[in-house]
């Protein structure tokens, strides 16, 4: 070999050995961990939940930590359906919340089924059981600030009247006008005979 495909060689070498000597960074797992407390208990976090409906074995245990967001932590309830070997899941809320959408409460969850998943498939529903659910950070409006003092600046101008197109009148004035014209020309004159 010549001197320049060693000198290759040999830096070929030290740049893979570096690779391999660098610690592999772990990609960060969409999900929660879960654990099974009994057959209708779990744990997802620090939330627990029980099963309260499995529909052709819908629930799988590992599925559902993979799936899993921080999102799903408000809903009372969580559904997932399976189509296409994929679960998908989605919250919903007690029926008497007056606050959430009606197409958001449990109650609506037939119509889900019906509407966005695969005729018969396999799901199954989650209700949180004990503590308050968490709330997402959601934009809230802030009062408008009043300043008196823009409002006394705007009395004091003057201001000048407009003037002021006349409506037409609309057919029905105009019938009940024409009629009282009618009313006070209906007289005649008549020559006096001598």
């Amino acid at each position: 070999m010549s001197g320049k495909q060693k000198d290759l060689t040999e830096e070929l070498t030290a740049v893979l050995e570096e690779i391999i000597e660098e610690p592999v960074v772990k990609e960060t797992k969409k999900g929660e961990a879960v654990i099974a407390l009994s057959e209708t208990e779990i744990m997802i976090g620090n939330r627990q939940y029980k099963v309260v409906t499995n529909y052709r074995e819908g629930f799988v245990l590992e599925k559902i930590g993979e799936r899993y967001s921080e999102v799903l932590a408000r809903y009372d309830y969580i559904v997932g359906d399976w189509g296409y070997e994929q679960l998908r899941l989605r919250g919903f809320f007690e029926a008497s919340n007056r606050k959430a959408p009606p197409e958001q409460r449990i109650d609506a969850l037939e119509d889900y089924l019906y509407e966005y998943c695969n005729f018969g498939c396999a799901y199954f529903v989650i209700q949180r059981v004990g503590g308050k659910r968490e709330k997402t950070n959601q934009r809230r409006r802030k009062p408008k600030a009043v300043n008196k003092q823009a409002h006394i600046e705007e009395k004091k101008e003057v201001v000048k009247p407009t003037k002021t197109k006349v409506k037409p009148q609309s057919k029905q004035t105009k019938v009940a006008v024409s009629e009282k014209k009618e009313k006070t020309k209906s007289f005649t004159i008549r020559k006096r005979e001598d």
